[in-house]
């Protein structure tokens, strides 16, 4: 496959993965603000997902202020922000129409239709009570772009490279959404265990369709925040955890180095990844520092991108 193709697939992919990613950030941050917050976190969950999500300070050039209502358009609208709902689908549809040939006709519809359908939205005057149905509609669509790609096309390499732009994007997501707990509820460790505490993990768990599989997995257990950090890192069984991305990256990129007989550093890297984490446990983590783990995990993911990048798109590495 010609590299250029690969990286079109790839960041397809990754922006369909992403705009899912953002509405999922704004869902948490919708359903916290109802609930009270703690006077030792951050100001708010606003300032709390621009935080985490690494755009803080983007916005704040522009806006100078943190407002719930901006923050919305910024997230949702604001194309000057390249990690918008809008301009990942944009962004998404662009790539995806240089590669035409390389995808079905079915899945070219579903994401043109996305596109078409989101400036739409943006043309009715949006107001902030509309929120929950624009979220519910994105992460709609992405569900059923997704389910054309598994059941339209051929699983070679081109569905390789989509499935790694899917599933790095999820990795970093899933440590950024954790990571927003964080945030919140930073410095104080009185509130741990507390009922806002696990009501704020109750939704956490919701934001990420993993609430009902929490419960199945755990025997209808109260929630605790020590199980759903091994849920949503370790568990191989959620699809939402940090570790099922990474055995899906592991996997990709595996048959990708048998695929092109290249053994590069990227999937070596990647193996160290899903090596530490399959020996790692929930107390380790802990011990570790939950933020101070997820943050080198997000640097490490990084590093890798930039491997692979190199040795598949780029061509300079090996």
């Amino acid at each position: 496959m010609l590299s250029r193709t690969a990286e079109n697939l790839y960041w397809t992919a990754r922006y369909v993965e992403r705009a899912d990613s953002i509405a999922r950030l704004l869902e948490v941050a919708y359903r916290i603000h109802l609930i009270p917050n703690t006077e030792e976190g951050y100001l708010n969950e606003w300032e709390s997902i621009l935080q985490a999500s690494g755009i803080k300070q983007e916005y704040l050039n522009k806006y100078k202020e943190i407002n719930k209502d901006k923050i919305e358009y910024f997230l949702l609208f604001d194309e000057s922000n390249n990690s918008c709902i809008k301009s990942c689908i944009t962004n998404a549809r662009d790539n995806l129409k240089m590669v035409r040939t390389a995808v079905t006709l079915e899945v070219w519809n579903t994401v043109n239709s996305w596109y078409h359908d989101i400036e739409k939205y943006e043309k009715t005057k949006y107001h902030s009570r509309d929120l929950p149905e624009i979220l519910d509609w994105i992460k709609r669509q992405v569900n059923l772009i997704k389910g054309t790609i598994d059941n339209t096309q051929l699983i070679n390499d081109g569905f390789d490279f989509i499935r790694l732009g899917l599933y790095f994007e999820r990795a970093d997501f899933t440590a950024r959404i954790i990571d927003v707990k964080y945030f919140i509820l930073l410095p104080s460790s009185s509130y741990i265990g507390s009922q806002v505490d696990n009501f704020q993990w109750s939704l956490m768990l919701r934001s990420v369709s993993s609430y009902r599989g929490f419960k199945w997995a755990y025997g209808n257990s109260d929630i605790d925040y020590k199980k759903i950090i091994d849920f949503l890192i370790l568990s191989s069984i959620c699809p939402r955890s940090i570790f099922f991305a990474i055995d899906k990256l592991h996997h990709h990129m595996n048959r990708l180095a048998k695929n092109y007989n290249h053994n590069n550093i990227a999937y070596k890297k990647i193996k160290v990844i899903y090596n530490h984490l399959q020996q790692s446990d929930t107390d380790q983590i802990i011990e570790f520092g939950l933020h101070e783990f997820l943050t080198k995990f997000i640097d490490d993911i990084s590093m890798v991108y930039d491997d692979l990048e190199n040795v598949y798109f780029l061509g300079t590495n090996k």
